[in-house]
């Protein structure tokens, strides 16, 4: 007997999604957050102080229920990040003027390069992978490259700190405090269909697309308001609806993870 195919609903291919467009803000929030300082409308402290507030938040969030038992690793990546804090204050005079002879040009089409690299090889799983994946680290490399490249055309080495340490914030320790988070507060019931997709990922959408909107509007209304709040009902709402509408035409199962189908033997012929 052939497996008949079985889909989730709309609602969890929606809210699977989130994971990507989470990926888009974060991405966007940064760079908004360099134009901020390359322009003088964003002070260090300001954006030091800032980022470490929501990042305590953040942990603090994810305390609450099962994620308790997590609370030594947090004790424990204390120290590694105040190492890494030391290196990037000790490095940014160097990463400063690490792109004195090149163009702005070239740098703001290297950085766009990097960060679209890293939205490809990022990954975007709801739930803690059972191991680690080379191309979430590789994803990771590549962000901190491109806010490297953007940290050399600003004028101060406290800015390049800053930024560099908001980076670090954004794409290394906000995904794991984003799991503790889903840990904390449980998945959503998606049936048997589909696992299951956190609780809490609606949530921090909404807080990470308000700071992103937030961080923007200054800068370009037009994108603010419009491309940015457009480009993220296309991925997770146009693109979901697509897929589940596509869906109507697999009738089957048939993949490498299927059980062999055994068929007759095959003719030999005797020559």
């Amino acid at each position: 007997m052939v497996p008949t195919a079985a889909f989730p609903d709309f609602c969890t291919i929606a809210l699977s999604s989130l994971g990507i467009t989470q990926q888009i803000l974060m991405v966007l929030l940064f760079v908004a957050l360099f134009v901020h300082v390359y322009q003088g409308t964003l002070s260090a402290p300001t954006l030091v102080a800032g980022s470490l507030l929501c990042t305590l938040l953040l942990a603090c969030c994810g305390i609450p229920g099962r994620a308790s038992v997590q609370q030594p690793l947090l004790r424990l990546s204390l120290p590694s990040f105040g190492v890494l804090t030391l290196i990037l204050h000790a490095l940014s005079p160097v990463l400063r003027t690490l792109s004195e002879a090149t163009t702005s040009d070239s740098i703001w089409a290297f950085s766009a390069i990097l960060f679209g690299a890293h939205l490809t090889l990022a990954d975007y799983a709801m739930v803690t992978p059972t191991h680690a994946l080379l191309s979430s680290t590789v994803s990771l490399n590549l962000a901190m490259c491109a806010s490297v490249v953007l940290s050399s055309r600003l004028t101060w080495d406290i800015d390049v700190f800053a930024l560099l340490l908001t980076a670090l914030q954004l794409f290394a320790i906000f995904p794991l405090l984003r799991q503790r988070i889903y840990l904390a507060y449980g998945l959503r019931d998606a049936g048997a269909k589909a696992p299951g997709v956190p609780s809490a990922a609606v949530p921090l959408t909404v807080v990470l697309a308000g700071a992103c909107l937030y961080a923007l509007y200054p800068l370009h209304a037009l994108l603010a308001y419009v491309l940015v709040p457009c480009g993220i009902v296309f991925v997770s709402v146009l693109c979901p609806g697509w897929l589940r509408y596509a869906q109507r035409w697999k009738h089957e199962l048939r993949g490498p993870w299927d059980e062999a189908v055994l068929g007759p033997p095959p003719l030999v012929v005797d020559l």
